[in-house]
């Protein structure tokens, strides 16, 4: 399993102060993906050009010719990368960086556990985002039991877009799952993510029979921000059940493109919910019962 980050004394991330730990490698492709350099299964680099001082010294080291001078002007390949990590030791201004590391168990442990005093004093604890933690849900299982033994509070930052079999060997450990619900219709929900949300719905309704769920939905203009997909989410979170504690309504965001284009990818962008229409939402979904919010 590979990290893409980790990030210290989260407060958006489940209760109290947290340690985010980021998966590398994710199995959708969501069109306004917030965190699009963890999506890739691979270790890889990023190019942020605004740091490049042309200096040239990558592409003297480069084996493959993945790091090119054109017209004066640093270009990056990085489907010519074989991520032998020595343009990094030559960039002294860290235009390059490396996307997805390895850190034993152990070591990983010892980091999540350094901070338990501020999780016990605000009831925080680790969670495990992404990236899809769940396509690595031995390796999440484990940490997660761990970190139970320690008490320490565990939650799992998940589509659901897995075999049954990865969420059920989590279930008695982790003790919070952060389920991102992003379009309820399943073709429009393939157009915009690049798989179907059937088994996603199917593995909601059977975690939330014995699992405490919080409910993320990402609210992104000209594509799910209607009145009829958020009813349509609402009532199908209402079917639930009593252990759907929380529904967050988080407004898209455009910090998304500028990492995508460093990790070479062109990201559209999308347009922003207004603040009306959020308070709107948050209204429909109190009013069928619900506790939602924005995140």
């Amino acid at each position: 399993m590979l990290i893409n980050n980790i990030q210290y004394f989260s407060l958006h991330d489940g209760p109290g102060i947290r340690t985010t730990v980021f998966v590398q490698g994710c199995n959708l492709r969501c069109a306004w993906c917030h965190n699009p350099e963890t999506c890739s299964m691979r270790a890889s680099i990023s190019y942020d050009q605004a740091k490049c001082i042309n200096c040239n010294a990558c592409m003297e080291v480069c084996p493959v010719g993945a790091q090119k001078s054109i017209d004066g002007k640093h270009v990056f390949h990085p489907e010519k990368c074989i991520v032998c990590r020595k343009c990094l030791d030559a960039c002294c201004t860290n235009a390059l960086a490396e996307v997805g590391f390895e850190i034993e168990q152990d070591e990983l442990v010892a980091r999540l556990l350094r901070d338990k005093r501020w999780y016990d004093l605000s009831g925080g604890g680790v969670t495990f985002s992404g990236g899809e933690p769940l396509l690595f849900a031995f390796e999440i299982s484990l940490l997660c039991e761990t970190l139970k033994k320690n008490n320490v509070h565990s939650a799992i930052d998940t589509a659901l877009n897995v075999p049954w079999e990865n969420i059920d060997c989590c279930i008695n450990y982790a003790d919070l799952f952060l389920v991102d619900l992003k379009i309820f219709d399943p073709s429009v929900h393939q157009k915009y993510t690049g798989v179907s949300n059937v088994l996603i719905k199917t593995n909601l309704q059977r975690l939330a029979q014995t699992a405490q769920v919080y409910i993320r939905i990402p609210v992104v203009g000209g594509v799910n921000d209607t009145t009829q997909n958020m009813r349509e989410t609402a009532e199908f979170i209402v079917s639930l059940g009593h252990n759907v504690l929380m529904t967050e309504l988080l407004a898209y965001h455009d910090f998304g493109v500028a990492k995508a284009r460093k990790c070479g990818i062109e990201q559209q962008r999308f347009q922003v919910p207004t603040s009306e229409q959020l308070d709107e939402y948050v209204q429909l979904f109190n009013e069928l019962g619900l506790n939602a919010c924005l995140g």
